[in-house]
């Protein structure tokens, strides 16, 4: 059985060719995806109707994260090992670079904890940074 066959099977889902393709686009990038990014890579063999579904799948049982985005878009990113199907993990920041519009995830930068205050209940809380991602600055 493959890493990707493995990953799949951990997390309790179906090992199709798409989802092993989806998935193997993640681990061999290091920025996020978005759903355009994802048809261009797969082609035409998948629909964008199997691409959400897939994405929500994988978002649901602790696989992948959305992520901010330049422009607004939706973009997904890889989990690391503290996610699960029970809970999603995400206290670290992300970078946006204002050249190439990749997101990326910064784990080892925590976003601090907020707390309660007023009356209000805090439930989550986002750290983006932006400016020139190591490839656009040695470009």
């Amino acid at each position: 059985m493959t890493q990707l066959e493995n990953v799949l099977k951990e997390h309790g889902l179906r090992k199709t060719t798409f989802r092993k393709e989806l998935l193997s686009l993640f681990y061999t990038g290091n920025f996020s995806l978005t759903v355009e990014d994802i048809k261009t890579e797969v082609g035409a063999t998948n629909d964008k109707v199997t691409i959400y579904r897939a994405l929500d799948t994988f978002e649901k049982n602790g696989l992948i994260h959305k992520v901010p985005d330049k422009n607004n878009l939706i973009r997904y990113a890889l989990c690391q090992s503290k996610c699960s199907v029970e809970r999603h993990n995400h206290n670290h920041a992300h970078f946006i670079c204002n050249v190439c519009s990749k997101t990326f995830c910064i784990d080892d930068i925590d976003v601090p904890t907020i707390p309660d205050t007023k009356g209000f209940l805090v439930e989550s809380s986002k750290l983006t940074l932006q400016g020139s991602c190591p490839d656009c600055i040695a470009a």
